[in-house]
């Protein structure tokens, strides 16, 4: 039968040819816009490891040539504690200049520990935990002791735990990031990027809140507060700092603005995929129509030496499934290229995916399209058949 079938395809290849193209090419072109997609939703689906509904971020512009740093730490403590005393204000935390959606970030890597250690930083004070919402797992956060230990504190990321040091024990170990530092704790997720990049390994390092470059202030308010209370807000800060160079972000405006950049390409690639897989669609059921409709006489032939209803049914399924397989093995062929040369620096899995997603769609448009034509032909009765040839 399979031979019969390939001898079939053999003789109509120059018709089959077009057929087989125009899924090669689908699937190249689905496999590329999935591969896109299943990267970013991957990621999105990944927490982000600190609170966003309840937080907001004060940006602070102060240059440090000119100002007077006892008289600025000073104002930076005032305005903490008048913050805290209103009643929507459950905690504050101040920070340097990379945040989260703040578009900034620091990093550096040595190979000093002997081994590679590549880590992007943040730098925050003792209340930050607390403030952003952040899930300790292993040790613990920075206390005001830590400005005076023997060695620099930082936390890290469990990202930074599993990629740099395999998981292996670290919490009260020393090493060498920017300079000689102790691990005194491990948190969980920070993804200070956005929901759709992926998630860097992380190092917190100590900063209080006096130092001068400490100058963006994590506000986590109660749950519903309303967006009337940004005034408020912005009205303490201009009268404490006696400056108007500085605004208010919330998280979840920021996330959304910044979430809308990637779903909009997003959908709209898909969306140009929902018509291709139309248009192959509306191809192949026309393809099978009109074959079945050239075979009358072969098929009224078969029905008279005594092939079932069923059988014609299969063998026109089956005619453009092994079409169909043999582009996507074709595609196949040339989807693998991506992961073994790395085209694209992103997790195998995702080229996985793509691959297995775009050949169950392609399969099931061809099992869609050519099940009603084909069982049409086996309604066709014998006596006619014959008589119309």
């Amino acid at each position: 039968m399979i031979k019969h079938l390939f001898t079939l395809m053999w003789n109509r290849r120059k018709k089959n040819f077009l057929l087989f193209l125009e899924i090669f090419v689908s699937f190249l072109i689905l496999f590329v816009v999935l591969s896109f997609a299943t990267y970013n939703i991957r990621n999105y689906s990944q927490p982000l490891g600190f609170n966003i509904n309840e937080t907001w971020m004060v940006y602070q512009n102060v240059d440090p040539e000119v100002t007077d740093t006892l008289a600025w730490a000073k104002t930076k403590e005032l305005l903490r504690q008048e913050l805290l005393a209103l009643p929507e204000v459950e905690a504050v935390s101040y920070m340097s200049f990379v945040t989260p959606y703040g578009n900034s970030n620091w990093a550096t890597g040595n190979d000093d520990n002997g081994f590679e250690l590549f880590t992007f930083m943040a730098f925050a004070d003792e209340h930050y935990l607390e403030a952003a919402g952040l899930e300790l797992l292993e040790g613990r956060w920075f206390t005001e002791d830590d400005l005076d230990a023997k060695y620099k504190s930082v936390v890290i990321t469990k990202k930074l735990h599993e990629t740099a040091f395999e998981g292996n024990p670290v919490v009260d170990s020393i090493y060498e990031f920017e300079e000689t530092s102790k691990i005194i704790g491990i948190i969980d997720h920070y993804k200070y990027m956005g929901n759709f990049e992926e998630e860097e390994p992380m190092t917190f390092f100590y900063q209080p809140q006096d130092h001068i470059e400490s100058n963006s202030i994590n506000i986590r308010v109660a749950a519903g507060t309303p967006p009337a209370f940004e005034e408020e807000v912005n009205q303490l800060v201009a009268q404490i700092t006696k400056k108007q160079n500085f605004r208010i972000e919330q998280f979840a405006v920021q996330q959304k603005m910044d979430n809308r950049q990637t779903w909009i390409p997003i959908i709209a690639l898909l969306s140009i995929c929902g018509f291709l897989v139309l248009n192959i669609a509306l191809g192949l059921f026309g393809v099978v129509w009109f074959n079945v409709n050239k075979r009358r006489g072969e098929i009224g032939l078969r029905r008279t030496v005594g092939a079932t209803k069923s059988s014609i049914t299969r063998q026109f399924i089956t005619e453009i499934l092994l079409v169909a397989l043999i582009g996507i093995l074709a595609g196949l062929f040339f989807c693998i290229q991506f992961p073994i040369l790395k085209i694209i620096d992103t997790e195998t899995i995702n080229y996985i995916y793509a691959m297995v997603i775009s050949t169950l769609v392609i399969l099931l448009i061809v099992l869609i399209c050519t099940f009603y034509p084909s069982y049409q032909a086996s309604l066709i009765a014998p006596a006619v058949a014959l008589h119309e040839e």
